[in-house]
């Protein structure tokens, strides 16, 4: 899985959310990802994009688009601007489930 955490200055969180969505939706339908999740903070400032990816190689052909493909990582890195730092992303792997 993939996670993306954003955390927005102060007073932009509505323009940051209204591109979190469009960037959420462009992360679910890239190939490879099988479930895309846009997460608010419960308690927190800090906003969320969690996707499940068939496998690491289709996570590593994601990321290459956003770096090479303007028109793709549009929305992505025009939430730069918005955050308080820069976006934290990380790669997990499920090592137990239900």
């Amino acid at each position: 899985m993939r996670v993306a955490q954003f955390t927005f200055r102060a007073g932009s969180e509505e323009k940051g959310l209204a591109l979190l969505r469009e960037h959420a939706a462009f992360v679910a339908k890239s190939p490879g990802c099988m479930r895309a999740y846009l997460a608010t903070p419960i308690h927190g400032p800090s906003f969320m994009v969690y996707g499940e990816w068939d496998n690491e190689a289709d996570i590593d052909r994601f990321e290459g688009t956003m770096r090479m493909n303007p028109e793709a990582s549009s929305t992505f890195f025009g939430l730069m601007p918005l955050l308080q730092s820069p976006a934290h992303i990380a790669r997990y792997e499920v090592i137990e489930s239900d």
